[in-house]
């Protein structure tokens, strides 16, 4: 098998002799016998990232590297305690991702405080949970994929990191161009692709690809990216990214529409935020690309020790033709979701500042939301999907709140994950004995604790303070509310 695998390496490797000096290919060849470094990303919403990674490191043994081009990513060089079995990670404390595919949402420079992002091919989720940290989820992010089997996946992903503003939607990403012309304020386009990327890992082992297949995908590459380019507004960014080093499908795609559409955008020279990067390609084979592709970026893998990846940030100049199409349409009545009253509302925030100390009108008002009811549940629902794309049907929206019972609000988990630290009430700290069992979802029978048990919900921590989900407590237990799919 071993064999069997080196032999489809070298098959791939030969693609590239007139790209790599001989050194190189032996570097990439000896490459393969290491195993991939694991990368995080942390999660800024929820914690404070300076100090977060070392307490993560020594609570779990880990010897870690900071990640150059990022400043809340680390590579986990060593772990006594696997990174993808802590219940920080459980609760999206940071997300496991390896450093190449940290780059494309790095390279973004936001002017608007509050873009309109769509994220065209976003399942399963690392990226748009990226997006949502480098804007504090005060931008709004479209999260498509076209893939109606990848839509659980991403919305787990960004549930579990506690992403209020966005609303995850399946459609063909070559529409968005007709349906909604320079509309965002950034775009990102990791697309679709043969995994080419000459770092084979045990998710994604190597594999070998045809010239039929990069034509294909070369084909709908290019389609989404004159998409991509028609949906942004003028002076608006989109990065374009994708894990393969194969150039038919990276500089051969901005090319191609470099040549259809001149002078539509410029690509921008990004080089001198990365040490180890090289630049894109002036031709390949018989190809010869335009002078701006090496501006763009190839992650080797023998010069960053990381995944090979290929990306490109471009700043839109002028409009793109196109035609104008009506996208999908839903009456947003009929998700059922409808405003809540100004009465039930300061119900709701006098009851939130009793229980939790926590000041509603400051979350709507800071993360630009209002509440919306559906049968008995609450949510947190973006402003700006009202007003933008309130007709767009979508597959999840928002974040849930909770539920409403008896004119009370009972949290949810999700509520609870991402506000808790927030909270001056409202909270319960278990023993260090008790973590463990709490933590394998059993529940803590007879609480040390002063409180009166009156089946209040509660923000669960430890000694040190980590929020550990919620619980509620009753007259001899508290009991475990981490949802099932987390424990």
């Amino acid at each position: 098998m071993a064999e069997h695998t080196s032999n489809k390496f070298s098959t791939s490797l030969q693609r590239f002799e007139s790209i790599l000096t001989e050194n190189e290919m032996a570097e990439m060849t000896a490459l393969q016998e290491q195993p991939l470094p694991i990368g995080i990303r942390l999660n800024s919403l929820t914690s404070n990232p300076e100090t977060a990674i070392f307490d993560l490191a020594a609570r779990y043994g880990w010897q870690v590297q900071p990640i150059p081009f990022y400043e809340h990513g680390w590579t986990i060089q060593s772990a006594a305690q696997s990174p993808g079995t802590t219940i920080e990670h459980r609760m999206g404390r940071y997300y496991i991702q390896d450093g190449a595919s940290m780059v494309p949402v790095s390279l973004f420079e936001f002017k608007n405080p509050q873009p309109l992002i769509l994220d065209m091919a976003a399942s399963p989720g690392g990226k748009t949970t990226h997006l949502i940290d480098r804007t504090q989820d005060q931008g709004f992010i479209l999260a498509n994929d076209s893939s109606k089997s990848r839509i659980p996946a991403l919305r787990s992903v960004l549930t579990t990191w506690g992403g209020i503003n966005q609303a995850i939607t399946q459609f063909p990403g070559e529409s968005f161009g007709e349906w909604f012309p320079e509309t965002f304020d950034a775009i990102l386009l990791d697309a679709p692709c043969s995994m080419e990327n000459l770092r084979p890992t045990p998710n994604h082992p190597l594999r070998e690809t045809t010239t039929d297949e990069r034509t294909r995908l070369q084909n709908r590459q290019i389609q989404l990216l004159i998409s991509g380019l028609q949906s942004l507004k003028v002076d608006g960014q989109l990065v374009y990214a994708t894990c393969s080093l194969a150039p038919e499908e990276d500089e051969a795609v901005i090319n191609a529409v470099l040549t259809a559409y001149p002078h539509a955008f410029r690509i921008e020279d990004v080089s001198s935020k990365f040490t180890f990067s090289a630049n894109g390609l002036g031709q390949f084979e018989d190809e010869i690309f335009h002078p701006e592709l090496q501006h763009s970026l190839r992650l080797w893998p023998h010069r960053t020790g990381m995944s090979g990846f290929f990306c490109a940030l471009v700043t839109k100049q002028i409009s793109i033709p196109g035609t104008k199409t009506l996208p999908p349409n839903r009456d947003f009545a009929k998700t059922g979701l409808t405003l809540i009253s100004p009465e039930q509302q300061n119900t709701l925030a006098a009851q939130l500042a009793d229980d939790y100390g926590i000041d509603l009108n400051t979350i709507l008002q800071q993360f630009n939301l209002d509440v919306l009811q559906r049968n008995d549940m609450l949510f947190f629902i973006p402003l700006a999907y009202l007003k933008h794309f309130a007709s767009l049907p979508y597959e999840f929206i928002g974040l849930l709140l909770g539920k409403w019972l008896d004119n009370r609000l009972q949290p949810s988990h999700e509520f609870v994950s991402r506000f808790g630290q927030m909270f001056t009430n409202g909270r319960i700290v278990i023993n260090e004995s008790e973590v463990p069992q709490w933590i394998a979802g059993r529940d803590i029978r007879h609480p040390d604790t002063r409180l009166n048990p009156q089946g209040q919900y509660l923000m669960v921590s430890d000694a040190v303070g980590r929020n550990l989900g919620m619980g509620k407590l009753l007259s001899k237990r508290l009991r475990n509310l981490l949802p099932r799919k987390s424990i």
